[in-house]
């Protein structure tokens, strides 16, 4: 796979961290927009983005602006419908076929994510993002970069649409906008992200392989994109002791639980964490944030256990993804007056990593969050709600190409 690599904002390499601040920006093409006029629009884009990074403002030209501190990373991924655009030449690849793809919200809200998937659309849900044929992911150090990225965006999109009579070829639908937080915890007050996969095998996971009739997409990944929203007054009405069993490491430490005392409560290994270590310096590759196998069947429903099963590694076949989250946090109406939850974005060499994660018996299937799916504590069957959900494919970056995916399109 000479000349191809995985796009930037991936951050899979030993010791790199995602930037701390995040928008998903999503593209949909107009009805008159045919493969060439998409790829164009795409190409002036993808110009726009590398601009950016340098501090170069078309607005503002010839003057830069200062980016020492941005960090800008910019990722491009295609959904379904674009493979669909008339004249594209490239066939719709197989990962994004309609029985691999996450289900539409019903038109009244609500539905399941997946069939055997616990996890559900809210009660005021629409967003199924299945007809954007384009993503762009940014990241970034500085909030700015993020969001003059989006207004940029804006601004050329609008521009092409006045230079060819007002109709656009892709109009901005929405974004999505999360921050990495530096506690490293969640929204539920718990260590997160602490047993993500180990740097060494995420790039067997994440980068496609060359298979037959689908090389071009060799080096390569899938996105997978969730925005989740967490049900913080339900959560707040369990006990400690029924919180860290259904996540399955102690609340303050962040230490895997490995069994239950003799009068229920929880017990972590006492070596852990580790002395002189802090676990949320490098969550990823310490020992002692991994969760150990266990016999104990209260602590193998735990959601980290579910999610981290010992034995599936990164090879073919296996059910380990590589997660990315960003929190968010969003007015609305009703108590308690705010929307809190997770931008879940993760990448694999195919969706089918996720999709069995989600849906398997002994993993994710049937439960929102962790637990026994036939005895949950109140509330928890919905404690996740589902706010928008896609798939994308993210072409390799090849020299010599316009952007990620110009040949595909038959740029």
């Amino acid at each position: 796979m000479a000349g191809r690599t995985l796009q930037e904002g991936i951050f899979y390499a030993p010791g790199e961290r995602p930037g701390k601040f995040f928008a998903l920006i999503f593209l949909r093409a107009a009805p008159h927009c045919d493969g060439g006029r998409a790829a164009a629009c795409l190409a002036d884009l993808w110009q726009l983005y590398e601009g950016l990074k340098q501090g170069q403002i078309p607005d503002l030209t010839p003057v830069s602006v200062p980016v020492e501190e941005d960090d800008l990373r910019v990722l491009l991924g295609l959904g379904p419908g674009a493979f669909e655009l008339s004249g594209v030449p490239r066939r719709k690849p197989d990962g994004l076929e309609d029985d691999r793809l996450f289900a539409r919200p019903r038109d009244a809200g609500g539905g399941p994510l997946l069939a055997g998937s616990g996890l559900a659309y809210a009660a005021d849900a629409s967003a199924g993002l299945l007809e954007e044929e384009i993503c762009v992911q940014v990241t970034a150090e500085t909030k700015l970069a993020v969001d003059r990225t989006i207004v940029e965006t804006w601004k050329l999109l609008s521009d092409r649409a006045g230079r060819e009579g007002g109709s656009p070829d892709l109009e901005a639908t929405t974004f999505y906008l999360g921050a990495q937080r530096s506690d490293r915890r969640s929204w539920i007050d718990f260590h997160d992200g602490l047993s993500n996969m180990r740097s060494e095998e995420r790039e067997r996971a994440i980068a496609i392989d060359a298979r037959a009739g689908e090389e071009w997409c060799a080096g390569g990944t899938y996105l997978a994109f969730l925005r989740l929203a967490v049900d913080l007054p339900a959560w707040r009405r369990l006990s400690r002791r029924e919180q860290e069993l259904l996540v399955g490491r102690d609340k303050l430490s962040g230490c895997p639980i490995v069994s239950i005392g003799p009068d229920g409560e929880p017990l972590t290994d006492p070596g852990c964490p580790v002395t002189g270590t802090r676990i949320w310096e490098t969550p990823n590759d310490p020992v002692f944030a991994e969760p150990p196998r266990t016999a104990d069947p209260t602590v193998a429903r735990s959601h980290v256990q579910r999610a981290n099963h010992h034995g599936e590694g990164s090879g073919s076949g296996g059910r380990r993804i590589f997660r990315q989250g960003y929190e968010f946090l969003e007015w609305t109406e009703g108590a308690p007056g705010f929307r809190a939850g997770l931008n879940f974005v993760s990448f694999q060499d195919t969706p089918e990593r996720l999709t069995a994660m989600l849906t398997g018996e002994s993993w994710l299937g049937r439960v929102n969050f962790g637990g026994d799916p036939d005895g949950q504590p109140a509330g928890m069957e919905s404690m996740l709600s589902v706010y928008a959900a896609g798939l994308f494919l993210v072409p390799p970056r090849r020299d010599g190409e316009a952007f990620p995916g110009a040949s595909a399109l038959g740029f």
